[in-house]
């Protein structure tokens, strides 16, 4: 073969690359395995200027003049020699091999994966860089200098308490910062979030900034992650095939244990992709520490016990190259136990979009798509515009639309759904629904636009597409992957065409029609790599095989034997969405056998799945009472006190194993079920005034056992629970009030409503009793000290007076959300019935530090001192009863703190009275 001839493949090659969007991968790698295996064949000579030599299958290209070169064929391969000197071809093949990758990264990457919309029958493609919006996450950051006085753990007495600024103590608090910003501050990150919050977007994002960074010497990631480093190599891995990899390689303790064998599941994955690179391509990266490594979706190993080898593999490899710069993937239900990551990595939680960033995307997502569409007039503009203001119009007025609109994937389908709707469904279910039959072609369909026969003359319309889509779906879920090989997908459908289809010679051409057309429909079933598919997002194949489930006679049964396993959680909660689609009487009689069932994996596990279908589906789509049922259920539970001792009694085959810790956290997630479907209120409807425990007038001791003081206190009503996120919310609406800075649109947090509200000052705080003042009707106020410490001690008579604690003088850590329990986060409120006070006023001691209306003053105490001045605008205010990021000490009873009433920290919030005069 002649060089013309290889430089002709070459060029035919090239061509096929550049087609590969409109072609599809598994054509294009096809034709190029074609081409290739012709050169390799045919063109194994060593082309020169003036002869060329036979040599078998190896074959080496010399650029330039080829004179007085001899080519040595030997087992390694091929080397050139000129005269006596050995030519270095590495530096050429690692160049080449370097470019290639870089090509394939930028080429995967370019694109956003969803899109659907065509004009004149072609796809309307969006970059990826033009419409990414910054995530924005949480990242727990200290803040403060520590100071030794914290070793006491706030064992002053009354007046001992040396008077310093906040400023000065140990403290650490979670913020809101960019993805881009908690990368700056950590090189190893690991990244969580929710389904469809953006994570595999991001790290394709940042894969395809540091490629085009590499491969041009511009500062791309200078300019677009302010981040100072350049010429760094990107290695985008996702994790979803590793399961499968460490089953047939198995740790072992030789030179394939521990990060080398991560680097071969990278090697393989490249390969698969028919990226053929050096085997020493990427240490010099890796050495130098000038290497980004993305490892996408942990979740996705769906066996927990090889989630955690891979976790422990990820170590592995990051002790191997410390200096390099690690991010990995995980949605966050996953990623407990020994599953998460040690070492120096960070933790941080993708936030959802605000309402701005739903603005920003779907501007930018409507001005390309009419600019694909229509040209770039300004009449493409206009309509752009008109587009995006109707549909946020839509997601403003509709409180369950814009939940699921602040979910980068939910509103990517949002926008896909909206073009042709005058109204928007507000359930997930619905909306994935009607996304699969717009990158399906049913809107094409409907125009009488024809798609690719599958079945020759036989009908074969959109809804056989999806029945077919579901079928695989399941089939790849249970098997515990996110992809299927491309033999057993051709398998699969083969056997369904092969019972549509009366003569069997057809099946083979209507399982290649069917995936090129399902190819050329936006790829929801797409070609990840060489032999391999999947579907362009896990949720779309929950959701499907959620489907095909729920067809299914035995629907009940399936679906039990699963309810269980985290990797089935999604497709269950779909489930029941696409049920409430369809029969009133099904979705009911799931909800319920998930509620009833005797066995569960931990603690209140049935309930809260039960809840949160409930919440996706909404009670008008159920029958009977099983909204009230449930509540009263999870509320019976909460309000069961774990009793003291509770390691020596409470050994049940739910809790063996279990520490305080994580009881709690399931007590954490069974509260926040119960308040997304309206339980948990400690208030009343319509201004949430709370509901108040009333605390007689009378006489108890104030302040440390050994100087404690009687003082008279008048009669009062305190709120049971301190003022809640989903409180806290009604009053900034109706009082058009500052927010809190973790507030996203003046809404409370997703999952946080029943949380006691936190980053409010004293100002806050007194402007709320202000305003629930004037809509209640009743004289409202923070409580003083006083106040506030008999509510947590009680009276004066009787054994117990004198109490450390409200619920008595020994600490138990299962009584308070305090550092010992180590959550390091607010919990719902009311939650821990056994601290409950003498008069059963709840989370007195720990969860957040209260502010009361007291100036700080010395004791002993004197209501006549000046400390009941509410105008004094300069010194420091009272707050009590500890917090969850501070230890017991600060809990007890009598501990006296203070802050400036301009102060707002995250473990600050505060409780309220019925007063009918100040003490």
């Amino acid at each position: 073969m002649t060089q013309k001839e290889i430089d002709h493949f070459q060029e035919k090659i090239a061509s096929f690359e550049n087609l590969r969007d409109e072609l599809g991968d598994e054509f294009v790698n096809k034709k190029i395995a074609e081409l290739q295996a012709l050169i390799n064949t045919e063109g194994g000579d060593f082309i020169g200027r003036d002869k060329q030599t036979r040599a078998e299958n190896h074959s080496v290209v010399i650029e330039g003049d080829a004179r007085n070169v001899t080519i040595v064929i030997g087992k390694d391969g091929a080397q050139a020699v000129k005269g006596d000197a050995l030519i270095d071809t590495s530096a050429v093949n690692q160049d080449k091999a370097l470019a290639s990758y870089l090509k394939h990264i930028i080429a995967r990457n370019r694109y956003l994966q969803l899109q659907g919309i065509r004009s004149g029958g072609r796809l309307v493609s969006i970059e990826l860089e033009q419409i990414y919006i910054t995530l924005r996450a949480t990242q727990e950051r200290t803040i403060q200098a520590e100071e030794s006085w914290l070793k006491e753990e706030g064992h002053f007495a009354p007046g001992e308490m040396h008077k310093m600024r906040a400023e000065q103590r140990i403290s650490t608090e979670t913020v809101s910062v960019s993805v881009d910003r908690a990368l700056a501050d950590h090189r190893h990150l690991a990244v969580l979030g929710d389904p469809g919050s953006g994570k595999t977007t991001m790290l394709r994002y940042l894969a395809l900034l540091y490629a085009r960074d590499l491969a041009s010497g511009a500062e791309v990631v200078s300019e677009k992650l302010k981040l100072s480093e350049s010429g760094y190599l990107p290695i985008l891995l996702p994790l979803r095939q590793i399961g499968s990899f460490l089953r047939e390689h198995p740790s072992r303790e030789n030179d394939t244990f521990g990060h080398k064998l991560l680097l071969e599941f990278l090697f393989t994955s490249l390969g698969n992709e028919r990226i053929k690179l050096p085997a020493d391509f990427f240490d010099a990266y890796l050495n130098s520490g000038k290497a980004i490594i993305l490892l996408d979706g942990l979740d996705e190993v769906a066996d927990e016990d090889l989630r955690r080898q891979v976790s422990r593999l990820v170590e592995a490899f990051t002790d191997a190259y410390p200096s390099c710069r690690f991010v990995v993937t995980s949605r966050i239900k996953s990623y407990t136990g020994a599953a998460r990551l040690g070492g120096d990595y960070a933790t941080t939680t993708v936030r959802d979009f605000v309402l701005a960033d739903v603005e920003n995307f779907l501007s930018t997502w409507h001005r390309l798509i009419a600019v694909g569409q229509m040209g770039t007039g300004q009449s493409a503009l206009d309509f752009a515009a008109e587009q995006t203001a109707q549909l946020m119009a839509a997601i403003r007025e509709n409180v369950r639309i814009r939940e699921l609109a602040i979910n980068p994937l939910m509103l990517t389908v949002i926008a896909l759904v909206h073009r042709d709707r005058v109204k928007l469904p507000d359930r997930r279910a619905e909306l994935y629904a009607e996304a699969v039959d717009v990158l399906l072609g049913k809107r094409d369909e409907a125009r009488g636009i024809k798609s690719l026969p599958i079945l020759g003359k036989q009908p074969f319309d959109t809804g056989d597409k999806r029945l077919l889509l579901q079928s695989i779906a399941l089939a790849i879920h249970e098997s515990e992957r996110k992809d299927i090989d491309a033999e057993d997908l051709r398998r699969l459908l083969a056997e369904h065409f092969a019972e549509m289809l009366p003569e069997k010679r057809g099946v083979r051409q209507a399982v290649e029609r069917f995936l090129q057309n399902i190819a050329e429909r936006a790829g929801i079933l797409i070609a990840r790599a060489e032999g391999v598919y999947a579907f362009s997002h896990l949720t779309f194949q929950e959701y499907l095989a959620a489907s095909a489930i729920a067809a299914r006679d035995d629907y009940l049964s399936y679906t039990l034997e699963r309810s269980a396993d985290a990797w089935w959680r999604e497709v269950i909660l779909l489930e029941a969405g696409y049920l409430s689609m369809q029969s009133k009487e099904r979705t009911t009689n799931l909800i319920k056998a998930i509620i009833e069932q005797q066995e569960e994996p931990e603690p209140y596990h049935n309930l809260v799945l039960g809840a949160e279908s409930l919440r996706d589906v909404g009670e008008n789509r159920v029958s009977g009472n099983l909204g009230s049922s449930l509540r009263t259920q999870l509320q019976a539970e909460l309000e069961t006190p774990v009793p003291d001792n509770w390691m020596g009694k409470v050994r049940t085959r739910l809790t063996r194993g279990m520490t305080a810790e994580q009881l709690t956290a399931r007590r954490v997630s069974a509260a926040n079920a119960l308040a997304r479907v309206g339980g948990n209120q400690y208030w009343s409807s319509p201004f949430s005034e709370p509901e108040w425990v009333d605390i007689p007038a009378g006489e108890f001791w104030m302040g440390e056992a050994n100087n404690a003081q009687k003082i008279h206190v008048d009669a009062f009503k305190i709120s049971r629970v301190p003022i809640t996120n989903a409180q806290y919310a009604l009053f900034i609406e109706a009082a058009k009030h500052e927010a809190p800075r973790y507030f996203e649109d003046g809404h409370a947090p997703k999952g946080l409503e029943s949380h006691p509200v936190i980053y409010v000052n004293w100002y806050d705080a007194m402007a709320y009793c202000k305003w629930m003042s004037k809509v209640s009707g009743k004289n409202i106020t923070l409580p003083s000290e006083a106040e506030w410490e008999k509510a947590a001690r009680g009276p004066s008579a009787g054994s117990g007076s004198k109490r450390e604690y409200p619920w008595g003088d020994d600490f138990e850590m299962t009584r308070a959300n305090t550092r010992e329990l180590g959550l390091r986060a607010t919990t719902p409120v009311g939650i821990f019935q056994e601290g409950a006070s003498p008069y059963g006023v709840l989370d007195l001691s720990g969860n957040v530090d209260e502010w009361t209306r007291s100036l700080w003053k010395y004791y002993p105490y004197d209501v006549n001192d000046g400390r009941k001045n509410l105008e004094d605008k300069d010194d420091t205010r009272v707050l009590r009863g500890g917090s969850w990021k501070y230890g017991f000490g600060f809990a007890r009873c009598a501990f006296r703190d203070y802050y400036y009433p301009d102060d707002r920290y995250d473990r600050l919030g505060f409780r309220i009275i019925v007063s009918l005069a100040f003490r």
